[in-house]
This record gives structure tokens, sequence and C-alpha cells, in this order.
């Protein structure tokens, strides 16, 4: 009884009170990429806790490892025959897969989504869009400039016509590194399990935060990488020509996901944070990915 208790305080204090403190958190603007993992790590501990915590109850406090163990009595049984204790012990993990198949679940259902609307907008560009090969990018006939990618099997970058009479050649430029990087950094998985950590744990302060966190955190770091050959100047000038431009959902768009905030970010930047306390906090986000399986495994909750 006492491991559940113990499970669901800490569920509750990685869903709730951790996510305020995070978000408002500096050093994110200075590291978004650490950032990003730190809430990564704390979705998927949140998960791992529920998990744990429902195995305790139903359990009544055996050890896990007592659990996997007879779990392997049960698969290397004598003529395929499980032991009582071992069918027990398997129908026990039923609570821990359940609890990790909803979110796995609400993940295939919006990557299945946003490659379908990915897919029916990748058809629409074909038809209108005119390939631009010497910017690598697909240009569609509109007066407002805009500019956004689109990821997938057939990833590419689009601009409006407007963007190209509006921007000079070193914002064009910004704004298509910047586009770059969130195709080769793969961006919409992160932003996919986000959304479906979101679905699976409606109301949970830590699924509206991530979310929110993490897409505003993914701009940055694209902003990090075009700034490898752009200026600061650039890039912010092209964001402000671009932020007004609409895109459709399931890409990512230059001026999106508070461009006030990305713009003191270019314009008065702050000192890198020091490779120690990128460690420090990468190994805290393990931790608490980690935590709950020793907490579980220890003599405390036995």
């Amino acid at each position: 009884m006492i491991g559940s208790v113990v499970l669901a305080g800490y569920a509750a204090l990685i869903g709730c009170a951790v996510p305020g403190p995070l978000a408002r958190a500096k050093w994110a603007l200075r590291a978004p990429k650490t950032a990003i993992l730190v809430w990564q790590a704390l979705m998927v501990s949140f998960v791992v806790t529920l998990a744990l915590a429902w195995y305790h109850v139903t359990a009544s406090g055996q050890h896990l490892h007592g659990l996997l163990g007879a779990a392997e009595e049960w698969l290397n049984g004598p003529d395929g025959e499980p032991p009582v204790h071992g069918a027990e012990g398997a129908g026990l993990l039923l609570p821990i897969g359940l609890t990790a198949i909803w979110p796995a679940a609400c993940f295939v259902a919006v990557t299945t989504s946003a490659r379908r609307r990915r897919r029916r907008h990748a058809e629409l560009l074909d038809l209108v869009g005119r390939p631009a090969p010497e910017l690598r990018a697909v240009v569609l006939d509109h007066d407002t400039p805009a500019a956004y990618c689109l990821p997938g099997r057939r990833p590419r970058v689009v601009l409006t016509s407007g963007a190209l009479r509006t921007l000079s050649t070193a914002q064009l430029q910004a704004v298509l590194a910047h586009e770059r990087a969130h195709l080769t950094g793969r961006h919409h998985l992160a932003t996919a399990a986000t959304e479906a950590f979101a679905r699976a744990f409606r109301g949970l302060p830590l699924a509206r935060a991530a979310r929110e966190s993490t897409a505003e955190l993914l701009e940055m770091a694209c902003d990090d990488r075009a700034l490898r050959s752009s200026s600061a100047r650039a890039l912010a000038d092209a964001m402000c020509e671009v932020a007004a431009g609409g895109v459709p959902r399931s890409a990512f768009a230059a001026g999106s996901a508070a461009v006030l905030t990305r713009l003191r970010r270019l314009l008065r930047p702050s000192a890198p944070l020091h490779p120690v306390a990128h460690c420090g906090i990468l190994l805290l986000g393990l931790a608490a990915a980690a935590l709950p399986y020793f907490m579980t495994c220890g003599p405390v909750l036995g």
C-alpha cells in the first residue's frame, strides 16, 4: 500500500507541481534542446510512475523484480504449462501494459491524422505550387509573406511569392535555414509526442505545459541552427515579415510560436549554458525517468 501512495505522490509532483516552474525557467531559453529532452523525460516518467502505481495497487506490494522473475518462469515453464504464480504475475503486468498502451495509441492516432493532412496538402502543392530548385523549395503564388515546411516522406520547404518579394537575400537564407532545421531534426515527431500525451492526459498541467513549451523550444532550436549561417538581425527581420502569414496544420512556420520571446532572445542573447549545467540538467531528467523503477524495486516500497 505504501508503494502505491509514494508513487501516486511522485506522479502528482511530476504532473502538477513541476511543469509551472520548468515552463518559467530562464535556462531553457539558453538551451532549448536540453529543455525539450527534459520535457520528454518528464512525460516518460509520469507514464512509468502511473503504471507502477497501478501495479502496486494490483500486486499488493510485490516487488517488481519478483514479478519479472515470475513472468520469466511463466515463459520457461515445463512443457509450456505456466506455473500458478507465474500466471498471476503475467496478469499483474496487465495494468502496466494498459497504462503504457493508452498514450501509445494516442500517438498512433495523432501521427496517422497528421500524415493524412500532410498528404492532402502535398497533393495540393503538386497542383498549385511551382518548384524553385535554386532554393530547394516550392513557391505558392500569394501576396502574404509566409514560409513553412511540410515534414514527412517527401519533406519540402514552402514559400509564398509575397515572401520572395519582401525578404532580402540574407533574410530569405535565414528563413530557409530555419525551416530545414525542422526537417532535419524531425521535429514533427516531438510535436506528435506532446500532442498525444496531451490527448491521453487531458487537463494535466504537465500535458498542457509540455505541448506549449515544446512548440516554442523547437522554434528556438531552429533559430539557433539558422544562426550558424545567418545573422541574428537577418533572422529577426525575416521573422517579423512572415509572422502574419498563415500556415496549415502539421507544418512548421518561421514566424510562429512566441515570436516576441524569440525576437528578444535573438536581439539580446544570453550567454550559453555552461556544459556542466547541461550535463547536470540532463542527469536530473534521466533520474526523473529512472527513479520510479528504483522506488518500486527498492526495499523501501517492498
